[in-house]
């Protein structure tokens, strides 16, 4: 495991004031005018759901990550599990180890920082598991995901179904009003992403890293009432993006990130070959 105290993207203090939360909620109510007119809420159309998840893994690693590449592995084999939604989160602070991590992202730093303030680590660390926003590991560790799994449960149904060609239509169902603010965000990933180290702690490596998030979204709020919104297909391919995940997460008033309380995710179909 390895740890770090800071880092070159620091997670920003703001708290949650009421009008925040007034213009994210407009945001939920008309994604359509707020995103450029990607998003729609629409009735529920007839179409086959994608699988319920159970957890939503997430794994905090990087190619300078000497520790990792185990990790890696152990995510790799539960993002094909249809009940598990695993996602990995590149980070650049080990850069300065001889190898620049080519698939990090400010984001993944930040999220990990809010993830800090919850679980009061006191600093961040690769390779670092999170389980449902409510527990932490050390991502190399496959006893701790055993027992993390047998025991995660998601309480509000997500689905995402596409209902006509190009149109995917995203249902959040109904569940107890949150004690926090819970945003709708969706995580923007490349499903396979084939990488040769060739420099650093892990030169000579070559690593098919799964799920991995390269952009990340608040689309809106969920207050216990189910919304359905459509979206096409285009955007993640406009993303560069192989598919995405749609989290509801509730957050405090620190930012420190809560747990999540539903979740799914949609791979785009892989174009026939020719």
């Amino acid at each position: 495991m390895e740890a770090i105290t800071h880092t070159h993207h620091t997670c920003k203090s703001q708290a949650i004031t009421a009008d925040w939360r007034k213009r994210i909620r407009l945001c939920g109510l008309s994604l359509g005018a707020a995103l450029g007119s990607a998003f729609f809420f629409s009735s529920p159309a007839l179409a086959q759901d994608m699988p319920q998840k159970k957890a939503v893994i997430e794994l905090y690693t990087s190619m300078g990550c000497k520790s990792c590449l185990a990790a890696d592995a152990i995510l790799a084999g539960l993002a094909d599990q249809p009940d598990v939604l695993a996602l990995s989160f590149h980070v650049s602070y080990w850069d300065y180890l001889g190898w620049r991590d080519t698939l990090a992202i400010p984001d993944s730093t930040d999220r990990q920082n809010d993830y800090k303030k919850a679980f009061a680590t006191g600093a961040i660390y690769t390779p670092q598991a999170i389980v449902n926003g409510t527990e932490q590991f050390n991502g190399s560790d496959q006893k701790k995901y055993d027992a993390a799994m047998t025991a995660a449960t998601l309480r509000v149904p997500v689905t995402v179904r596409e209902t006509e060609k190009g149109r995917l239509t995203v249902d959040i169902g109904a569940g107890s009003k949150p004690s926090s603010p819970t945003f709708i965000k969706l995580f923007y990933f490349s499903k396979e992403a084939p990488v040769t180290i060739a420099s650093g702690d892990n030169a000579g490596q070559k690593i098919t890293y799964r799920n991995v998030v390269h952009d990340i979204v608040t689309v809106g709020m969920w207050d216990g009432k189910p919304i359905t919104f459509d979206m096409p297909a285009s955007e993640a391919t406009r993303k560069n993006a192989s598919g995405f995940a749609v989290l509801l997460q509730q957050v405090r008033d620190d930012r420190a990130l809560g747990p999540i309380l539903g979740a799914n995710l949609y791979n785009l179909p892989v174009p026939a070959s020719k």
